[in-house]
């Protein structure tokens, strides 16, 4: 007689519930996410999640912490301008992996202690480079959406679709990108293939940083004139 579905049911937990659930997201997308879903997946009833969400939404929270549980928090440095980018790679870094829920995380930010952390340690850094409390607020807010868009660019976020649809979607890209008029857009038609395939995402994702990174500086050193 084969054993009920009680009988193989998963010791479950909170971490391995959300696990499960960023994994799904992390293949399919977040609209793939929900306690129904996770169900099945874990042979138990919906009843049995919702002992630890409620929700879908609840659901998509708890993905989006398990993304923040694994920041490393950098030491700080007492350079303001080091510490910022600490704070920033930390974040990408966990986040790259994961670049479905990355919106989701940006949410989360201010509910997790990882990311309480961090934004403790970029308004510090950016109060000691001089900024205001309200602009030190929006370059918080501005390097979390950088680090948003740096995981989710088109180049790097082959997340939520197979192999072959993603080489699909990008062959049409840089045909629609080539197929412009040269005479018009001559840069534009020369970058094709540049502006959809990126041929190192480490390099992409350090550009980003210093990006941001140089940017802060120029507005600091502007302040000090």
């Amino acid at each position: 007689m084969p054993p009920t579905r009680t009988a193989v049911r998963p010791s479950l937990s909170r971490e391995l519930v959300a696990d499960r659930a960023l994994e799904i997201a992390d293949t399919e997308g977040l609209e793939s996410v929900t306690i129904r879903r996770l169900a099945t997946e874990l042979g138990v009833t919906p009843m049995a999640l919702y002992w630890h969400f409620k929700t879908n939404d609840d659901l998509l929270d708890g993905l989006a912490d398990r993304v923040l549980d694994a920041v490393e928090l950098p030491e700080r440095s007492g350079e303001w301008a080091a510490d910022i980018r600490a704070a920033l790679v930390a974040l990408v870094t966990a986040m790259r992996p994961h670049p479905q829920a990355a919106h989701r995380v940006a949410e989360r930010v201010m509910a997790h202690p990882k990311g309480l952390e961090l934004t403790e340690a970029a308004l510090s850094a950016l109060s000691a480079a001089g900024f205001s409390p309200e602009a030190a607020s929006y370059l918080a807010m501005q390097a979390l959406r950088s680090a948003v868009a740096m995981v989710t660019a088109d180049q790097v976020d082959d997340s939520g679709q197979t192999a072959e649809e993603r080489e699909a979607h990008l062959r049409r890209k840089q045909a629609t990108i080539a197929s412009l008029d040269p005479a018009q857009y001559p840069a534009v038609v020369a970058h094709a293939r540049a502006m959809t395939y990126c041929g190192d995402p480490e390099s992409l994702f350090a550009l980003g940083v210093d990006l941001f990174i140089a940017g802060v500086r120029g507005l600091a050193e502007g302040q000090r004139r």
